[in-house]
């Protein structure tokens, strides 16, 4: 069977994988068909990416903050259900003609209606949607007391009496400044109900008389009561129960007897008295101190100077319907504000004017929608294409002509602009997975430069140049793809591979670092002057060694520095022996090499780079496929599909050095004549005087080696 050309679909080798090739708007509809396994990402944080926020707010249906395939197939459908032709996006811009809008469908007449009931407002002299122009609209709508959100705010209740009622209800529900109409309704529900019951109600008895002034001494002990018992039944069932309450010395934790809070803690959590299997509460026996006045208020109002576990029971069945009543009473959240000034709420208009302003804000939510759904189309219009090229392709990604939406900028620094940067929100947790990547990582805080700064975190990929200027601290410049300016700093970073020949010299460049490190520490003497300093000034100098008088000055000399002398004699001993091995080992080797033909030395030297260069060479080339590019994305909360590595042509993409204008000139700095002639003649004299000394020392230690 034969395939249209037009129904292809084309995968392009692009960063070293095969994406899907997206050229126009036509392709849109093969993405609906296209495996989620052949897309570059599957999902990708909002906050990651960069262009307008309304639009991947509007991708983002369920408000998550992330983006995924079936919300950007979700939104490719509404779009092209809305468009009489699909390659009006080809465009990319942010007007629309009205035409264009597919009236067949319900949701399309709709959109064309309403465009042409606000035509004064929405559309232009030639019948054209401009974004610019809808949200003008959108926020004069709701710039008003109602905001068409279907939630009402105290500024739009004029009536004091609706005011009053709309702060009762919001202050029981704690949502200040917020009703909606469900809790308005359900408020109104309750409150009848409330009403209703406490007509009929009767407040139960206790034993014949009001529960209220026996009611509070029940409560305030209750739950202590009932602990003390169920203590009671542990010991009951296993006496070996008891120990857990008998207090050991030596197993107490610590406690500071001067901090009064404290000790009430402790107090406050120990039993109300020591418990017993026969469950006996003594009240007037000893009992916590914590809760002295509590029980004499008990025992006072009750008349009972102890209990038992029936007893217990029985006077806790008697407060049971009071309790029940109490729920009722002081639970219901409408009846919290009193069956009078319900009465008064449900028989005046207060509930019935709110009523009313959620059904202006209904109406009004219409409005809202509508325009919201117009400024949506038009940012589909505008920016659907490019984003298909950053989330199904990462086409413009590998592009150093396009600015990327997953991109947050380029940095400046070094003379290098690093463009491969991506939004974080917190270091420590991207490095714990960037780390991975095997590559060269900075992390920044960058602050904005504007009126309002703006602080944000950025990760940036280092994949040319080196790290020899570059260190923790160091300020940085960042300019984000809305050439918005920020000021920042150097916070971490991740030493990695950059290129060919920084990895090549790498190990050479730690061993001169290594050894530049040991001579600095061999000549270093500041810390040895400084204890000498310290005992100086502390006066804690070792005495001299003393010698008795009888002794000659010679003989005192000699018992002084007779170790010292014989120290130095052997080290100097050493030192010309190893000094005449070595020139006498150079001679042997200058002999030798002096018998061999010329090009036998230059291949003899070819080898011996070669022994040590190719396999830091082949180490260093190993090293760098490994890096990994879609770590580093991963690490930002990134779903991504492919296996990409950062070769060298696509870390050129992403690091580039000074880019100087076409008529750029060059003028190179003149030496004078005169300091010209100078450094000529000093350089000749030091190469003659260096061949010179060459030629002496090779007649010296090879006798006619010149000569030959």
């Amino acid at each position: 069977m034969t395939v249209n050309k037009k129904d292809r679909v084309i995968f392009e080798n692009i960063g070293g994988s095969f994406q899907f090739q997206s050229c126009c708007a036509n392709d849109l509809s093969k993405i609906l068909t296209l495996d989620p396994t052949a897309w570059a990402a599957l999902s990708v944080p909002v906050a990651s990416l960069n262009g307008d926020p309304a639009f991947f707010k509007a991708l983002d249906e369920d408000g998550n903050g992330m983006v995924r395939v079936d919300e950007v197939k979700i939104a490719i459908k509404w779009l092209i259900g809305l468009l009489k032709n699909i390659k009006v996006l080809n465009k990319a811009c942010d007007t629309l003609p009205l035409d264009e809008l597919n009236c067949e469908t319900p949701e399309g007449m709709i959109l064309v209606e309403f465009a042409n009931k606000y035509a004064s407002e929405l559309l232009s002299e030639d019948k054209t949607l401009n974004l610019a122009g809808i949200r003008k609209k959108l926020s004069a709508v709701t710039a008003g007391p109602l905001a068409g959100d279907g939630v009402l705010r105290s500024k739009a209740v004029a009536d004091p009496a609706a005011l009053a009622l709309y702060n009762d209800i919001t202050k029981l529900l704690n949502t200040p400044d917020s009703l909606t109409a469900p809790a308005l309704e359900k408020f109104a529900l309750d409150a009848a109900s409330f009403v209703e019951w406490s007509h009929t109600a009767e407040k139960p008895l206790f034993r014949g008389n009001d529960p209220v002034e026996y009611y509070a001494p029940f409560k305030a002990l209750v739950s202590k009561i009932d602990e003390y018992f169920r203590f009671c039944e542990l010991i009951k069932i296993d006496p070996a129960h008891a120990a857990r309450f008998s207090l050991n010395p030596a197993a107490l934790p610590e406690l500071d007897l001067q901090d009064s809070a404290k000790i009430d803690t402790v107090l406050s959590t120990a039993p109300l008295a020591m418990p017993s299997a026969e469950a006996v509460l003594n009240l007037a026996g000893a009992t916590n101190p914590f809760y002295q006045d509590k029980i004499k208020e008990f025992i006072g109002t009750f008349n009972i100077s102890s209990i038992t576990a029936d007893e217990w029971k029985t006077l806790k069945a008697d407060f049971a319907p009071y309790i029940d009543y109490l729920a009722k009473a002081q639970g219901d959240l409408a009846g919290q504000l009193g069956k009078e000034k319900l009465e008064q709420y449900l028989a005046g208009n207060e509930i019935d004017s709110l009523r009313k302003l959620f059904e202006e804000d209904k109406a009004l939510g219409g409005v809202v929608d509508t325009l919201k759904k117009l400024e949506r189309l038009l940012l589909y219009c505008r920016y659907m294409l490019e984003f298909i090229n950053n989330f199904v392709s990462f086409k413009n990604f590998f592009d150093c002509d396009q600015k990327s939406m997953l991109q947050a900028g380029r940095l400046i620094m070094d003379g290098k602009s690093y463009n491969l940067a991506v939004w974080i929100d917190d270091i420590a947790s991207h490095k714990k997975i960037a780390v991975r990547s095997n590559m060269c990582l900075l992390y920044l805080d960058v602050v904005s430069s504007g009126k309002v700064p703006i602080k944000r975190k950025v990760a940036v990929a280092v994949t040319g140049g080196s790290l020899a200027r570059i260190y923790v601290g160091k300020p940085a410049f960042f300019i984000d793809n809305d050439n918005i300016t920020y000021n920042g700093k150097v916070i971490d970073l991740v030493d990695g591979p950059i290129s060919f020949g920084q990895t090549l010299f790498a190990p050479f460049r730690r061993l001169s670092d290594a050894l530049n490190d040991k001579i600095q520490k061999l000549t270093d003497f500041s810390s040895t002057e400084k204890q000498l300093a310290k005992a100086i000034d502390q006066g804690k100098m070792p005495p001299a060694t003393p010698v008795p008088p009888t002794v000659p000055m010679t003989q005192k000399f000699m018992n002084n520095g007779s170790v010292m002398l014989l120290a130095g004699g052997l080290s100097l001993a050493a030192l010309g022996a190893g000094l005449s091995f070595i020139l006498k080992s150079i001679t042997n080797a200058i002999t030798s090499i002096s018998a061999l033909p010329f090009y036998v030395i230059l291949i003899w030297i070819a080898v011996l780079i070669a022994i040590f260069m190719v396999p830091t060479a082949i180490f260093a080339f190993l090293k760098l496929r490994k890096r990994n590019l879609t770590l580093f994305l991963e690490a930002g909360g990134w779903a991504v599909n492919l296996h990409m590595r950062l070769n060298m042509y696509v870390s050129g993409i992403f690091t580039r050095g000074t880019e100087y204008p076409e008529n750029t000139q060059f003028k190179v700095c003149k030496v004078p004549k005169k300091r010209r002639s100078l450094l000529f003649i000093l350089l000749i004299i030091a190469v003659l005087l260096t061949a010179g000394a060459t030629l002496w020392y090779l007649n010296r230690a090879v006798p006619g080696a010149v000569a030959k």
